[in-house]
């Protein structure tokens, strides 16, 4: 018999009977699962130094429990034994009455802080309630997708658009996709090889965290499991904690085409993975570089990695070494400014080969509060407050390490055990036993500076709360992003002061260096450099370098040098490049600690060079190099100067939520759009006047226009007769035989080259066939269009097509498509769409009976 799952009606025998019933192995969800460690652990060591962790989950249970019903739930607890009080259960927002010799009944009430205005009181009830935010705009998966995946839906219109534009974009070009958090990002990546399974190119995934890179890499397993042999795990994730023969094996499977897909750091792709990846590209066996979370590539704070704008460099000397077009690069992010959008054309560019999907909206499930507290104390005894009352679980986010360790010491002097905290300088052995605690439901407060989050997706975060002002209004968002992630609402509270506001100011203005210092690390650099063509525009760059008004070399100098050169590059001066790395052999005779020592010297000399190629020809005059640098400079400023009003905005209340984050991210840029769809789960400015936003509409998304080209020459050879800028009528009799339908349908796709087809949703639940049509082509990349939804929303992919009309007239916006191929499938009864007085059964031109398509696709 399988053992009950611990739930409301569970915990409340448990406890009424403590301590001698039972606790279920299992829990419902994260919350009764809590509980259950909690009261396992207590059971054998007393409740006294649990409660203090066990306290803030029953009255989230309660809370949840009575909101969802409607009804005042209750629980009755054991008096005494080291069980709290009446006054110690009122501290954490629990009423106790109506006690007996052995128990008290408990009841979860709203917490309504007197610091709040009444507009804003009571805190987290529809986090608690978990009420869905989130829109189900889930759309049928394309059936050759369905079938490798085990998927039957895209999670959005959006994912699905930037899929298939994943699949169809020119090799050699760029795509930069823009997908809200919860919307499936991650699974761009994951479908190509997924479809194709991992013998064959690889797919490249740069992700900013080793627990990214290993959660990707266990989802991308998963789906992958049914093309693998039995008992065959393959290594998906490069991290440090490999062995070298695991990194050996990884290397060789990646020159050999065997690796398929691998998620790795910017660090890896332009370090230790190198010259496998180039012994890849000279093979052709490069496929996709795909950078996740691409919107670290044009941040110049704290969190500055230059890997990641270096990327740029490595991927045009790959380009360079593959045969043909090359590999395609895809870089995807939830939150895309205009400064990032502009940095990735930049780089990842030229402009002309970046396609862009964007299907964006303003997260509804976060529900803001903001409060100010200039009084260090009074400010702590509120968070303190907040986190005894939050639902769990809770991010506490803090600016600096020093106050992370400050507040997860405080918390813990509190009593809670079920704390930890992570910040830019948690080791990786602790990073990975707090990140598998985080999601094992054993963490119930964890304190975090910005380096926790990206790569840690877990579903249930209830509660975000920040004791200090982010720098932007973005790292604002993407931290309260973290919450709510199940679709159901989560709870923002933002506590600061007056001086939380200076340090984000000082922290979100740039660290540029100056034009004059900038020109003198540049001229020394070019001095320097080592020409690699005639006319000195292709230059090696020693990051090693020295300017005349220093002495030596250091990290330090290399770092900012590193720093000029990526500005210089962002100002449009010069292209980032590279070259391919030596492939080293060990000599017969060299000993093997020789070896090491020459290798480990060649690398270091390696790291330490830069190609460039000039754009700039004045870049030598420093008047010329002073005017260039100067508009990028004040670019940057000018964006943290919008930054610090729109956090200001933020913190006073002045404006809604919704609205600020959609004019932070949306962009008007031709070829660069991104429409935004406003929403609010409930902020200040709607508490005040008392209405709500969080109904939004999926915004409009499109694919992208130009692709890689078809062969259409079969089709043209078969039907010389037929014009090829114009719709061909593939005329059925009357009334259409949907078996007539899938047979041609298979042969379109299996000779013909279609890539995409149209059916109405009643052709599409009547039509099984189309659920295999994959199986017959060569590529099995074959697209099930909705015609009623495209009615609503072209699509623009141009690529052959089929259109099944199989009752009624032909809608009028079929006639709009622009594809190089598109044949309409109707009844000879249906009305000629140029001439509504004939059939199209009478038409002769530019049509095709069902004999004439046989007669052709036989011979």
């Amino acid at each position: 018999m399988t053992e009950s799952a611990l739930d409301f009606g569970g915990l409340s025998v448990v406890l009424e009977r403590w301590p001698d019933t039972a606790i279920p192995g299992q829990a419902s969800d994260g919350v009764f699962d809590r509980v259950r460690q909690i009261l396992v652990s207590a059971r054998d060591s007393g409740v006294a130094d649990r409660m203090d962790d066990l306290a803030p989950l029953l009255k989230h249970l309660l809370r949840r429990e009575t909101l969802q019903t409607g009804a005042p739930a209750q629980l009755r607890v054991p008096i005494g034994a080291a069980w709290p009080d009446v006054q110690t259960w009122s501290r954490y927002g629990l009423n106790a009455h109506s006690s007996t010799e052995t128990h008290i009944l408990i009841e979860g009430r709203a917490h309504r802080p007197d610091w709040l205005t009444d507009t804003d009181r009571p805190l987290f009830d529809d986090a608690f309630a978990e009420t869905r935010a989130r829109r189900d705009w889930s759309t049928p998966i394309d059936p050759f997708l369905a079938e490798a995946s085990g998927f039957s839906t895209y999670v959005t219109p959006g994912q699905r658009e930037a899929v298939r534009s994943a699949f169809l974009m020119p090799p050699g070009e760029t795509l930069l996709v823009c997908l809200p958090t919860g919307s499936g990002k991650s699974f761009v990546a994951q479908a190509p090889v997924i479809a194709r399974g991992l013998e064959g190119g690889l797919s490249l995934c740069v992700v900013p965290t080793t627990a990214l890179a290993l959660d990707q890499a266990r989802q991308t397993l998963r789906m992958l499991s049914s093309k693998l042999p039995s008992g065959v795990r393959p290594i998906l994730a490069w991290h440090s904690g490999l062995s070298a023969e695991e990194k050996g094996e990884i290397k060789a499977a990646i020159r050999e085409g065997r690796q398929g897909i691998l998620y790795c750091s910017p660090e890896a792709m332009t370090g230790a993975l190198l010259p496998s990846l180039y012994a890849a590209a000279r093979a052709g066996l490069l496929d996709y570089l795909i950078i996740d979370e691409a919107h670290l590539v044009s941040q110049w704070g704290d969190g500055f990695r230059p890997a990641f704008q270096m990327a740029a460099g490595v991927r045009r000397g790959l380009l360079r070494e593959c045969p043909g077009s090359g590999f395609r690069t895809i870089l995807m992010s939830a939150t895309l400014t205009a400064e990032a959008i502009d940095t990735i054309d930049t780089l990842f560019g030229p402009p002309s080969a970046v396609q862009m999907v964007s299907s964006v909206h303003i997260r509804p499930e976060p529900q803001y509060w903001i409060s100010r507290e200039d009084d260090d104390r009074l400010k702590e005894d509120k968070v303190l407050e907040v986190i005894r009352h939050a639902p769990r679980p809770v991010i506490l986010y803090v600016t600096k390490r020093a106050d992370a360790r400050t507040w997860c010491r405080r918390l813990k002097a509190e009593g809670y055990k079920r704390v930890d905290m992570f910040h830019g300088e948690t080791p990786d052995v602790d990073r990975d036993r707090i990140i598998g605690a985080w999601s094992r439901n054993e963490i119930d407060v964890i304190v975090a500076t910005s380096a926790f989050g990206v790569g840690i997706d877990k579903s249930d975060v209830r509660t975000v709360v920040h004791a200090a002002v982010p720098e932007t209004v973005d790292r604002f968002y993407q931290e309260v992003g973290r919450g709510g992630r199940d679709g159901a609402a989560s709870g923002s509270l933002l506590i600061y002061s007056a001086k939380d506001l200076g340090v984000a100011e000082r922290i979100g203005t740039p660290a540029l260096i100056s034009e004059e210092l900038a020109f003198e690390r540049w001229d020394a650099m070019v001095r320097n450099a080592r020409r690699l063509d005639d006319v000195g525009l292709r230059l090696e760059i020693d990051l090693a370098t020295v300017p005349p008004r220093l002495r030596q070399q250091t990290d330090y100098n290399a770092a900012w040098n590193m720093r000029t050169i990526i500005l210089m590059a962002r100002a449009g001066m010069l292209e980032l490049d590279a070259s391919a790395p030596e492939l080293l052999q060990r000599d017969a005779d060299e000993e093997e600690a020789a070896f090491e020592d020459r290798a480990e010297a060649y690398w270091s000399e390696y790291y330490m060079r830069c190609i460039v190629e000039i754009h700039e020809a004045g870049h030598r005059d420093q008047t010329t190099f002073t005017t260039r640098l100067q508009e990028e400079r004040q670019t940057s400023f000018d964006n943290a100067h919008q930054n610090v009003e729109r956090l200001r905005r933020l913190i006073t209340g002045d404006q809604e939520v919704g609205a600020l984050l959609k004019d932070l991210y949306q962009h008007y840029a031709p070829g660069r759009m991104v429409v935004v769809s406003s929403s609010c789960g409930g902020c200040p400015v709607h508490r005040r006047e008392g209405v709500r936003d969080v109904d939004y509409s999926e915004p409009a998304v499109f694919g992208i226009e130009r692709v890689t080209r078809q062969d259409l020459s079969v089709w043209r050879d078969t039907f010389p007769h037929l014009a090829r800028d114009r719709i061909v009528f593939l005329v059925l009799p009357d009334p259409i035989d949907l078996v007539q339908v899938g047979s041609v349908l298979g042969e379109a796709v299996s000779l013909f080259n279609i890539r995409e087809i149209g059916v109405t949703e009643d052709t599409r639940v009547a039509l099984p066939q189309l659920s295999t049509l994959h199986r017959k082509a060569e590529n099995p990349f074959v697209m099930i269009q909705d015609i009623a939804e495209e009615a609503i929303m072209l699509t623009l992919y141009p690529v052959a097509r089929i259109s099944v009309v199989a009752a009624g007239p032909i809608p009028p916006h079929l006639l709009e498509l622009d594809r190089p191929l598109h044949i309409i499938v109707a009844g000879a009864d249906t009305p000629d769409p140029w001439h509504p007085g004939r059939r199209l059964g009478d038409v002769g031109a530019n049509t095709l009976t069902l004999e004439q398509f046989r007669s052709g696709s036989r011979s």
